[in-house]
């Protein structure tokens, strides 16, 4: 049997897998803990040797009996597979760990899972989403300021009404079903036509003009969330060894069409100057 040696992750061929440097505190993000036996290959080397499984924070650390602890970022797992006493690890550098033990095992795993892909923020960072008012302002100007922050808000309201959706939800699976692309699509181009409505309610001529002109400055939008429906049809039809890899990439086009929608806001917000 081959003992694990901390010194052959080091380097850049599997940078989420090191060493810990320090002992693990207990706080709120580290699960149970669990014992398995741990059968792979990490840079060529055989692993086969017992080992103390837990969860902390982002990452699954596990502790030998005879070597230092190895620390492996949950990023750096491509996919993962359950089964009865056993969990499957595919990692990002083509490596594949087996663990095998009791039922605890599976319900670790889950922990995993859970963990793995939770939702990220989405929101922080976006300036127009997160400033919807100036200062202090004389009365028309606060008339002006109240339908300016009601569209505003009606604007981003598809998509946080989805990420609202998806909170708490860590199956990748309900999660793009929640986040349904072409809904958004949908909601966000009724939302173009509804505030150029409110721009022009009596004149359908300069209503259209408006609403073609919101639609041109929101078209890089529609790409975002084209692209976040081709990841999520991508994650649909992969396979378990890849499933986490392709949620990251999936999450992330989700990041691209928050990003689109608030520099879409800023774009054609000076539009948006007269209610009608």
């Amino acid at each position: 049997m081959t003992k694990p040696s901390p010194d052959t992750l080091h380097g850049s061929t599997a940078p989420s897998l090191a060493p810990s440097l320090a002992p693990s505190s207990a706080s709120a993000s580290v699960a149970a803990v669990v014992s398995a036996r741990v059968l792979g290959i990490v840079q060529g080397r055989d692993i086969d040797a017992p080992a103390v499984l837990s969860l902390e924070g982002g990452t699954l650390v596990l502790q030998w009996a005879q070597a230092a602890p190895w620390r492996l970022a949950l990023a750096g797992i491509d996919g993962a597979s359950l089964g009865a006493g056993r969990l499957t690890l595919y990692l990002a550098s083509g490596d594949v760990l087996e663990l095998t033990g009791d039922d605890d095992l599976r319900v670790f795993g889950a922990q995993l899972l859970d963990r793995a892909c939770a939702m990220p923020e989405l929101t922080r960072g976006l300036r127009a989403l997160g400033s919807r008012r100036g200062g202090p302002r004389g009365a028309q100007d606060a008339s002006h300021d109240a339908s300016h922050d009601a569209s505003h808000d009606a604007w981003f309201a598809p998509l946080l009404s989805a990420r609202r959706a998806v909170e708490g939800v860590t199956d990748p699976l309900r999660q793009v079903t929640l986040m349904d692309a072409s809904q958004i699509a949908h909601a966000m181009t009724k939302v173009t036509a509804e505030l150029a409505a409110i721009q022009a309610p009596t004149d359908a001529r300069v209503q259209r003009a408006i609403e073609a002109m919101l639609e041109e400055e929101s078209a890089p939008l529609l790409v975002a969330l084209q692209r976040m429906a081709l990841a999520a049809d991508a994650l649909r039809g992969g396979a378990l060894d890849t499933r986490l890899a392709d949620w990251r990439l999936w999450v992330e086009t989700v990041r691209e069409a928050f990003v689109a929608a608030d520099d879409s806001w800023g774009r054609f917000r000076p539009l948006l100057t007269r209610t009608g």
